[in-house]
């Protein structure tokens, strides 16, 4: 069987109609096999293109769109999308148009099941038969799997251009078998990647998006943040928190806890650590520090970092100040954390 980094290109177009039956106990087994085994080996964005590439092999296609949304009411709000085939914008447009977008609504109203839309149904309403028009799309089969404790949800739509071959019976079922585990093979992805970003035994790691909302997180990473923001809970980070780490450099310094960030596709990996003191070294000041504990003299730093004797020694008596040690191997000790 083809390894999943020799899988064929995602089919240009679905002139080719699926089987109408789904695939047999075999092929389904041997699909989600090459599932997770691409889950663990890449990362966010590749695994997401490897995985569509997979469900091609059986549900051929023309463009494909896979997300993550929350949803209140009337709205629910695309956070971070997989497009394949289809413009950039779109999920900005669904944003804005989203009370209104038939797709959206039924999908979300009955979760878990497969749902086929045809331009019948795409030009039911002006909002919707616009985007529709803007992706170029006559057909599509969507399908959103509900994470029942944060009242978060994974959805992937894929889409023909033409009206014919219609997406059949067995296509429909093999989206639904396959949706819960896209949902949690992608949880597997961001919890690989946040395990190779992992710098010490008290850190804690957790999958976020542009808004903030968590979508993978390790039971520690609760009780570090309510050092910071007391009876915070979630599903979303705490205000503040998620709008500096989005931007460079990622990186944020609280009373208690520190967090850093980056950023895998559209979602952002954040590691959170309680606070020493050596977080309160600028950068030169962090180079000198440990360029002196490891016991070369002031002029050998100087001449390593580029800088004044002088500026050397002004650096060590503030990180001495900041981190309250008074000799080299304190120094070394303090670094070390």
């Amino acid at each position: 069987m083809d390894q999943v980094d020799a899988l064929e290109p995602l089919l240009a177009h679905a002139s080719i109609q699926g089987p109408e039956e789904p695939p047999d106990a075999g092929q389904l087994s041997a699909l989600l096999l090459h599932l997770y085994e691409a889950a663990r080996a890449t990362g966010v964005a590749e695994f997401q293109r490897q995985a569509m590439e997979l469900v091609a092999r059986y549900l051929p296609h023309d463009g494909c769109w896979w997300g993550r949304a929350t949803f209140d009411g009337d709205q629910h709000r695309v956070h971070c999308s997989y497009l394949h085939g289809l413009p950039e914008d779109v999920p900005q447009r669904l944003n804005t148009t989203d009370p209104q977008n038939v797709v959206a609504r039924t999908t979300t109203k009955t979760p878990n099941r497969t749902h086929q839309f045809g331009l019948r149904e795409l030009a039911a309403e002006p909002a919707t038969e616009a985007l529709t028009a803007h992706m170029g799309i006559s057909q599509s089969l969507c399908i959103a799997h509900v994470e029942n404790a944060t009242g978060q949800m994974n959805f992937v739509s894929v889409v023909r251009r033409e009206e014919v071959p219609l997406f059949n019976a067995g296509e429909r079922q093999l989206l639904e078998w396959l949706m819960p585990h896209l949902a949690a093979a992608l949880d597997v992805c961001c919890a690989q990647r946040m395990a190779s970003l992992r710098t010490g035994a008290d850190s804690a790691l957790l999958t976020t998006d542009m808004d903030g909302w968590v979508h993978v997180s390790e039971p520690a990473v609760a009780a570090l943040l309510q050092r910071e923001w007391a009876g915070w809970s979630g599903p979303r980070l705490p205000s503040g928190l998620s709008e500096t780490l989005v931007r460079p450099p990622h990186r944020f310094l609280g009373r208690r806890v520190q967090a850093e960030a980056e950023w895998a596709g559209e979602h952002l990996i954040v590691m959170v650590r309680p606070r020493k003191p050596v977080d309160l070294l600028t950068a030169q000041e962090r180079a000198v520090a440990e360029a002196f504990s490891a016991g070369r003299p002031y002029k050998e730093v100087a001449e390593m970092l580029k800088l004044a004797p002088t500026t050397v020694r002004h650096h060590l008596r503030n990180v001495y100040l900041k981190l309250g040690v008074g000799d080299k191997g304190a120094l070394a000790r303090a670094l070390a954390g």
